[in-house]
């Protein structure tokens, strides 16, 4: 007999990466998955709860999992979530089994693994976890990219089209092989509950990450994603940093790509002049970069650095040149006490920046964190049309962008 598990997630791309390494450390020791918690011996829910809104999914995801677990079935909740709000999953589902990310570890004697956690991580999906038939319906400007370039010839709109959308869920692409290199974050920033999850950091060893690297080249992928909560500080921890990885890894490999999730913008300051050459030669293609704000002032107030801008001249310098890399932020808005002037100032630094993706957080107190002991005094009203302003110049400026592409394929083809 087969046992049996399910697993599910709301998690961000960090996250999900733990999420397929338990679902392969499952498959890994002979078990099979199952779609639906009711036929599982042993249901997992890894949960997100960076923002509010992310615990209330997350909850209601516990409650309904929870809800379909046959009897005599374990059920953990893992995630950053146990960190924070322990309460109130254990409200909704008083017999779980709660581990962090530290205690994932002791799914081992749950299930009295023959292959420990320890030893297994992921890249690429196992053969068992391959959806069926996925396919995702094109969008309009997909198709509209698609035909232009049919009709022109050459692929220019379409390359343009993937650089400002499909980058940013880029981990859920078949085609990249995902490199976990580091746990946990260096910085304390006021408003994160996800560090109270997380934990402080530490690097994956460099021969394990340049192991899997070498294995990645060798299965013929050309993508990799380097995946952790603060990839920056690679080898900070062991007197070694991000840009000697890079240099080996290209030295291995220097056709690959490169993707970069996530890296702190005082750190790619830092480390700029040594990233400029992978930048430059698309070595790395992509990197998401967390500005939260451009106001000194409320900087200040998130227990971050107050001066955005070194990074937002990087970002100028990146753009000049025309390097063939995807940058990515986030940001908060409706911090507590951020005013209309607080709020242009950011809206000046993304548009400086350029970015081709932005996701936009509207801030929620989080219990446990700093800033939960100021008053949330910025209305939901308000916060929810800054976020609406910065979406409206996000979707403009993609948009010119695919324009300009559109203009470029009809006139090569004209020549």
């Amino acid at each position: 007999m087969h046992w049996k598990y399910y697993i599910t997630s709301n998690g961000c791309a960090v996250l999900l990466h733990e999420t397929e390494r338990i679902s392969k450390y499952f498959w890994l020791n002979g078990w099979d998955e199952v779609s639906s918690p009711s036929e599982a011996d042993f249901v997992v829910v890894t949960c997100c709860g960076f923002t509010q809104n992310e615990e209330d999914v997350a909850i209601n995801m516990i409650r309904s999992a929870y809800g379909s677990t046959a009897a005599g079935a374990r059920f953990v909740v893992s995630g950053c979530l146990p960190g924070f709000a322990r309460e109130r999953i254990l409200a909704t589902a008083p017999h779980a089994t709660l581990l962090s990310y530290q205690d994932l570890g002791r799914l081992d004697e749950l299930i009295d693994a023959v292959i420990p956690f320890a030893d297994v991580y992921f890249n690429v999906k196992p053969p068992a976890q391959q959806p069926a038939d996925a396919t995702t319906p094109a969008d309009p400007d997909e198709l509209v990219s698609r035909k232009i370039d049919d009709w022109c010839g050459g692929n220019t709109c379409w390359e343009q089209y993937r650089f400002c959308t499909m980058h940013r869920y880029l981990w859920q692409e078949d085609d990249v092989f995902q490199i976990k290199v580091s746990y946990g974050c260096p910085g304390n920033c006021t408003y994160c509950a996800t560090k109270l999850g997380i934990g402080n950091f530490r690097s994956v060893g460099k021969a394990e990450v340049l192991c899997q690297y070498k294995e990645g080249v060798g299965l013929g992928y050309r993508h990799f994603l380097l995946i952790g909560d603060e990839i920056g500080s690679y080898g900070s921890d062991f007197g070694d940093n991000i840009v000697h990885l890079l240099e080996e890894m290209y030295a291995l490999c220097p056709s690959a790509k490169v993707s970069i999730r996530y890296i702190h913008p005082d750190i790619l300051v830092r480390y700029y002049e040594g990233l400029r050459f992978y930048f430059s030669v698309g070595f790395v293609d992509y990197f998401c970069c967390a500005i939260q704000s451009a106001s000194p002032r409320i900087l200040k107030l998130m227990g971050r650095n107050a001066d955005v801008e070194p990074f937002v001249r990087c970002m100028e310098d990146l753009r000049r040149n025309a390097y063939p890399v995807n940058i990515h932020t986030q940001i908060i808005v409706g911090f507590p006490t951020e005013t209309a002037d607080d709020f242009l100032l950011t809206l000046q630094a993304l548009i400086r920046c350029d970015f081709d993706h932005i996701n936009i957080n509207m801030y929620s107190p989080r219990k446990g964190t700093r800033a939960y002991s100021l008053t949330d005094d910025i209305s939901p009203e308000e916060k929810q049309r800054r976020r609406a302003i910065v979406k409206a110049y996000l979707d403009n400026n993609k948009r010119a962008k695919l324009y300009d592409a559109v203009k470029q394929s009809v006139l090569n083809s004209a020549k």
